[in-house]
């Protein structure tokens, strides 16, 4: 059997290769027998072929003793155990499968065995194996058997834990002998007045016989201190008495001067209620005036027409004035007709003057007008620009100006007419803690030739302006169903939008306001609305998406509520 045996690791062998010299060691011990070097030397050395070196390269496989290894007989891994089985190595693997000598887990305690003693194990050995109790004949795990004897056996005999000679009872019995035990410990009669004795009942007898004397003192004892403390009650309840009084007394006191000062505040209230709704009334016709004005502004060419008519105004006068020197300078030398011209031209002069201021302030006006109507916009894209965040925000902290709307913005030329409304200090969820913006559906010239409810969705986005890359951004879709987006009865309808569209903390450093300044932008996808023509064909409109774009400057350029 030495022939199967490896030279370098005194084991079998292992995937046997042969040297040039005719020996063979295992497969793994080729580095062991090499090392770091390049060639090696049989480690037999029997003979003169087994001194010559040979590299790595002219090691074979040797199939042929691999096949007579492999046929060998060996002893089974559970020999140890019992197995007395010696299988040829090649089927080695599949009976170690079989072995009925294998360890197997029992699924009760996890504990292993061997498999052809699994049977007897689950029934004698196992912990969880199940075992009726001799005393009430419940089915109990083994491992439990001696905490159900202690504790939840209600048949277990048990002696008398007060030494009752004899008395041996179950468990379930136990508590009543308890409470007629004739040897059970009970207080002296006296206790609630001091007596602390405890004993048996014959010893409590005999002591209350005893010590009538002590319990006399303590009788008296008790009775003086009972007295004391009814006085002090009493005293208690004397001063209590006289507290409840003097609330009483305090309570219709502040009764009184409630009904005072409600009769006083009353007709405040209706007076500051009043002079609110005048308020009130007041800048919705400001409002509604603005509107107006905003939505007839004049075009650049009548403005163009206005300055040339000036500018030709200016040119007569000009004119006017200089044939007004000539004459001045010629004197009373022209004759009557000469003197009267003069007066003619000064008096031309004064009219031109009078006309010419009031083309100036017609001017003025119409630049104005001209400048609201320069912002509105028809692409569906606001501009807002707003200065002095920090006083308008310190202003709707103390309800001067609560909200600020913007200029109106259109989706077209005849699209839909919108506004933004923007809480500085927040609104609702949002008051005190972020900065609330709101969407506006108003309503425009053009409403009856538009498709409603309104469906456009509508995305507002703050932009970073520091890294350009965390911007914020808020998209919400138009709910058909709410009064906010349907055909507007009223000059605008309730607002919709994002209470907490920013917290102060997040708007109020560099990324998001530089130099007092903000960016809003929306980004909406473009709306396919489906419609039905008068002969019930379908017809479907590319609606423009609505952009809104908030610059904050934190100052209103234009007049706002």
């Amino acid at each position: 059997m030495d022939k199967y045996v490896c030279p370098v690791c005194k084991l079998v062998l292992r995937n046997a290769m042969q040297l040039p010299c005719g020996h063979q060691i295992c497969e793994p011990c080729i580095d062991t027998l090499f090392g770091e070097s390049d060639n090696a030397t049989c480690p037999v050395k029997d003979d003169e072929y087994c001194e010559e070196p040979f590299p790595k390269n002219q090691i074979h496989k040797d199939m042929c003793t691999r096949r007579e290894v492999m046929s060998l007989p060996v002893f089974c891994e559970y020999s140890k155990d019992g197995c007395k089985e010696t299988p040829l190595w090649k089927n080695l693997k599949k009976h170690i499968e079989e072995c009925e000598y294998r360890p197997v887990e029992c699924n009760e305690c996890q504990e292993k065995t061997p498999l052809n003693n699994l049977a007897n194990h689950k029934e004698t050995e196992c912990s969880f194996r199940v075992v009726v109790c001799d005393h009430c004949s419940q089915n109990i795990p083994h491992c439990q058997m001696q905490s159900h004897l202690d504790h939840d056996c209600t048949e277990y005999p048990l002696n008398c834990p007060n030494g009752c000679e004899n008395v041996t009872l179950p468990r379930n019995e136990m508590e009543s002998h308890l409470h007629s035990c004739p040897k059970r410990s009970i207080p002296c009669g006296y206790r609630s007045i001091g007596c602390e004795f405890f004993g048996v009942i014959t010893e409590v007898e005999k002591h209350q016989v005893k010590a009538t004397d002590q319990h006399l003192m303590l009788a008296l004892s008790f009775s003086g201190q009972t007295s004391n403390e009814n006085k002090a009650l009493h005293t208690e309840i004397e001063e209590s008495k006289k507290e409840i009084e003097e609330l009483k007394l305090t309570i219709q006191q502040l009764h009184q001067d409630n009904q005072r000062l409600k009769e006083e505040i009353t007709p405040l209230v209706k007076s500051v209620t009043k002079d609110m709704k005048k308020k009130l009334v007041t800048l919705t016709e400001r409002l509604i005036n603005l509107e107006r004005m905003v939505e007839h502004q004049p075009k650049r060419e009548v403005l163009e027409k206005q300055e040339q008519a000036i500018s030709s105004l200016k040119d007569d006068i000009k004119v006017s004035q200089e044939q007004i020197t000539q004459l001045e300078r010629a004197g009373p030398q022209g004759g009557r007709s000469q003197a009267l011209v003069p007066q003619d031209v000064k008096n031309q002069l004064k009219t031109n003057e009078k006309q010419m201021a009031i083309q100036d302030i017609r001017l003025a006006e119409l630049d104005l007008r001209f400048q609201v109507l320069e912002t509105a916009s028809y692409d569906g894209i606001l501009m807002w620009k707003i200065r002095d965040y920090y006083r308008r925000k310190q202003e709707a902290k103390s309800g001067r100006t609560l909200s600020l709307y913007s200029q109106p913005f259109y989706t077209s030329r005849t699209g839909y007419k919108m506004c933004a409304r923007v809480y500085l200090n927040g609104d609702g969820m949002g008051k005190g803690t972020h900065l609330s913006l709101f969407f506006v559906v108003m309503r425009g010239e053009y409403d009856a030739l538009l498709p409603w409810p309104f469906q456009q969705k509508v995305s507002l986005m703050l932009l970073d302006q520091e890294t350009f890359r965390r911007h914020v951004c808020d998209t919400f879709q138009p709910d058909t169903t709410s009064s906010s987006f349907k055909r507007p009865t009223t000059e605008m309808n309730v607002a919709t939008g994002c209470p907490l569209f920013i917290s102060h903390s997040v708007l109020e450093t560099k990324t998001y306001l530089n130099d007092d300044t903000i960016f809003i932008k929306s980004l909406p996808p473009t709306l396919r609305i489906c419609q039905k023509d008068d002969h019930n064909h379908t017809l479907y409109t590319r609606v423009r998406p609505i952009y809104i774009v908030f610059i904050s400057k934190w100052r209103v350029d234009l007049p706002v509520s």
